[in-house]
């Protein structure tokens, strides 16, 4: 079956593992997916699913609660007794767990508005468990054996025999059910995916912190499925639309044996990446320091924010170290080639038609996960750049303004004064500009502000300060994102690389964003 998420989590139980293994290798007609809800946090599996496994397939939905160690009744009461020998008495039965929480799930597929409620009905919705460490001995009116997958039969008849027989009892049960289309199918994959597929945010605290987990939109998820069934893809979106997202989680997906290298231009980025959870395996660098790998040593290759490094010379770089080469070789390029070529690095047609000859899938990102209605209509009136269709809903209006240097810095400071009165916590505000700090507007910034300004790397990003507020270069800030923004702009002309400057620094703010511009340094002054 095809499992999603197509991996497990190193915190799983045994008994979690051992099943998703299973699972994965079983082929049962009629049940084509499993879903699975090992990864979640505990507080998070109560409250979305309930269910440890849900087969999906044109047989129906069956959900599968496992219990590991060994299990016992007595007296009617449950127990599980963990490896150690160790014994906890359980508020409820394994089988009412499971059929609890497929019934809730039936329930909430019959309000949900993506699929007609007479496909619910006639759909065939079944529950058992497993319990792959005992053999389950006790017999009850309560249950018949085809709902109980212990060790003994799974061993002796095996999970296909066991999940067909389990599939027909429930085929068998009296109503007008019927067999689902694929295209029921792939409704009901849409609808329960986000509820057990949850991909870590990228977060400022790095692997010391629990990740906090999110659901994907569905196009985000079709791209991650691509990753998975072909060897070379091109992505390309605007800002928000989670490319350096996907970029860490189809690291996370590969294979362990695999030996995966993530990169871009910015070392900030990727350093920043290094950090996150899950990507112990994969191996994290600036582009700058590709020099370093060994030639025809890279399984997969995946570059973030690739615009910066489609150029001759750095894809002879990274024809060299992968197994393959680009012809042959694995490698996923996420760009954004329309709106951020220029700032970083170079970028050239005649290599880009170069990448696309080996004939990579190419597949485009347009739900903008990050920006609000707002910024996304003020950064498309300033620099004409297409962000798609923003999900982040509504926010406040982007603030413009420009005026003279001394106006400009006072605008600045009464920002962040507004921000610090209404406790925003200043880890989550971020000054960019164009210029180094020392250059830029805020380095004139009183000194109650200025004397609080940190020039963001790695232990700032991973740890910053109390009350301390961070700063970057538009370049350096690419692919990462801030709650609240203060963006010094030079220039709103036409120029190339103005014009990406821009956009890259208004679209990096989630919530609210204020554009500065001094006018005694604005570019178009320079160009007379």
């Amino acid at each position: 079956m095809e499992m999603i998420p197509s991996r497990v989590n190193s915190r799983a139980s045994a008994a979690e593992k051992k099943i998703f293994e299973a699972l994965s290798k079983v082929q049962v007609p009629g049940w084509t997916y499993a879903l699975h809800s090992i990864n979640l946090p505990e507080h998070e599996r109560k409250r979305v699913c309930e269910i440890d496994f849900v087969l999906i397939g044109e047989r129906g939905i069956l959900g599968l609660e496992a219990k590991g160690g060994g299990i016992s009744r007595i007296n009617g009461v449950w127990h599980s007794q963990s490896m150690s020998g160790r014994k906890h008495r359980l508020s409820e039965s394994p089988l009412e767990q499971a059929r609890s929480g497929v019934f809730s799930l039936e329930g909430r597929l019959g309000k949900a508005k993506k699929i007609e409620r007479k496909t619910v009905a006639r759909t065939v919705f079944g529950h058992g468990v497993v319990f792959p460490d005992c053999d389950f001995d006790v017999e009850s009116v309560e249950w018949t054996p085809e709902l109980i997958l212990d060790r003994r039969r799974l061993e002796f008849e095996g999970w296909d025999v066991c999940l067909d027989k389990l599939g027909k009892f429930w085929e068998d049960k009296p109503g007008h059910r019927s067999a689902l289309t694929a295209d029921d199918v792939q409704r009901y994959l849409d609808l329960l995916r986000a509820d057990f597929d949850r991909v870590p945010t990228l977060r400022q605290h790095g692997r010391n912190v629990d990740a906090e987990l999110v659901a994907l939109t569905e196009q985000q998820y079709r791209a991650l499925d691509n990753c998975r069934h072909n060897p070379r893809i091109l992505y390309e979106g605007g800002a928000g639309t989670g490319k350096t997202m996907l970029a860490a989680e189809m690291c996370r997906r590969e294979n362990t044996s695999s030996k995966v290298l993530l990169t871009c231009r910015s070392g900030v980025l990727a350093n920043f990446l290094r950090i996150q959870a899950g990507m112990e395996n994969t191996s994290v660098m600036p582009f700058s320091r590709m020099s370093e790998v060994a030639d025809d040593s890279v399984d997969l290759i995946v570059i973030d924010e690739a615009q910066d490094v489609i150029n001759t010379t750095d894809l002879a770089t990274v024809d060299r170290v992968l197994r393959g080469g680009l012809s042959e070789g694995r490698w996923v390029f996420l760009l954004d080639s329309n709106n951020q070529r220029g700032l970083v690095g170079s970028y050239e047609d005649a290599a880009m038609e170069a990448l696309r000859q080996q004939r990579p899938v190419r597949f485009t990102l347009t739900d903008n996960c990050r920006n609000t209605v707002e910024i996304v209509r003020a950064t498309q009136d300033r620099t004409g750049a297409d962000l798609g269709v923003t999900t982040a809903g509504p926010g406040r209006e982007v603030v413009f303004t420009e005026a003279p240097r001394a106006e400009a810095i006072a605008t600045a400071a009464k920002v962040l004064e507004s921000l610090e009165d209404h406790e925003v916590p200043m880890d989550q505000v971020v000054l960019l500009s164009t210029h180094e700090l020392s250059s830029s507007l805020f380095a004139s910034l009183p000194d109650i502000w200025r004397r609080r300004i940190d020039v963001l790397d790695l232990k700032r990003l991973s740890r910053p300060g109390p009350g301390r507020i961070g700063f970057a270069t538009t370049g350096d800030f690419k692919g990462l994102e801030r709650r609240y923004v203060l963006l010094e702009a030079s220039d709103h002309s036409q120029a190339t690389r103005a014009k990406a400057s821009l956009y890259v620094g208004m679209t990096r703010a989630k919530a609210a964003l204020w554009v500065i511009s001094p006018v005694d340094v604005r570019i178009e002054k320079a160009l007379k």
